[in-house]
């Protein structure tokens, strides 16, 4: 896993199901690449976690059928930062739990950023870790 100093947020939470932003902060001293989302690579690698205790639910995209699917990544230089738009009830993400059912009272989301060792990722230089933002508090109640 890399070293570099890098932290991922969630960023204007709002709505039912929900959308938002996830910005990934490159905090280092060195660039880094991360996946761009329309292909298989970029759309696994950012999820989410539902939470209402004692219920955990992931949240990911839906597969896609890709017309092109070739591995594209995207600079983020040091001091600098991306941002992903999501939106739950676009009709491209998919919930273990339905989203309403992850109401109330507890009930947080955290975002997830994970590459694993692969040829593409090595071939194009992306990233490869975990990331975990902290979780925000589900603003909205059954």
């Amino acid at each position: 896993m890399n070293a570099q100093p890098l932290v991922l947020s969630i960023i204007g939470f709002s709505g039912t199901p929900g959308a938002g932003r996830v910005v990934l902060l490159n905090r280092g001293d060195k660039p880094i690449r991360v996946w761009r989302t329309g292909n298989l690579w970029g759309d696994t690698a950012l999820w989410f976690e539902l939470s209402r205790p004692p219920i955990v639910a992931r949240v990911v995209r839906k597969p896609q059928r890709y017309t092109r699917n070739v591995p594209s990544s995207v600079p983020v230089p040091a001091g600098g930062s991306h941002t992903w738009h999501f939106d739950f009830g676009d009709g491209s993400w998919e919930s273990e739990i339905p989203f309403e059912q992850m109401t109330g009272t507890g009930a947080e989301i955290a975002a997830i950023y994970e590459v694993s060792e692969s040829p593409e990722a090595l071939a194009n230089g992306v990233w490869i870790g975990s990331l975990r933002s902290e979780p925000v508090k589900l603003g909205y109640q059954p």
